[in-house]
């Protein structure tokens, strides 16, 4: 009987923590994020009608020397390029301690990309992702940026 009631609890606990995702996927970066080197995910959302948001998930470690990290976006369908953006996102606090969700030595962050946004076609969607990063004063962007392990993205039904 015991054994039944921490089944049961421990069921409902698993599927209160579920996520609502649509899309959701990860990219693995080998060493470090090169700076020709685009991240991308495809996926089709059937629901029209619906609102989302969308999310920008990286993983990184205290090999990442930054407080911030640029990064641009391309959405595109078939018919081509719908959106471009350029982005900034916090990394660290002022005092240089990585923000967000930490695992051991990783460190999880999910930034919002857009918000209520409505994806009018039942078709697929790609969208590109390259980071934007270079030093103070120096006009070329960073060769290879250290300490991002994955690159994500994800289409959540706004609630």
């Amino acid at each position: 009987m015991i054994y039944r009631l921490w089944l049961i609890i421990v069921m409902i606990v698993f599927s209160s923590c579920r996520n609502e995702a649509l899309f959701n996927q990860y990219n693995s970066l080998p060493m470090a994020w090169h700076k020709d080197s685009t991240i991308k995910f495809n996926f089709q959302i059937k629901d029209t009608s619906a609102r989302y948001n969308t999310y920008i998930k990286v993983r990184l470690n205290d090999k990442y020397m930054f407080n911030n990290i640029f990064v641009i976006t391309a959405l595109e369908n078939a018919e081509g390029l719908l959106l471009i953006d350029t982005l900034e996102y916090p990394m660290a606090s002022n005092e240089g301690e990585l923000i967000g969700r930490k695992f051991i030595n990783i460190v999880e962050n999910k930034l919002l990309h857009k918000e209520n946004f409505v994806l009018v076609k039942d078709v697929e969607y790609q969208l590109s992702i390259k980071h934007a990063m270079r030093l103070i004063n120096i006009e070329e962007g960073l060769e290879s940026l250290e300490g991002i392990l994955d690159i994500g993205y994800s289409v959540e039904k706004r609630k």
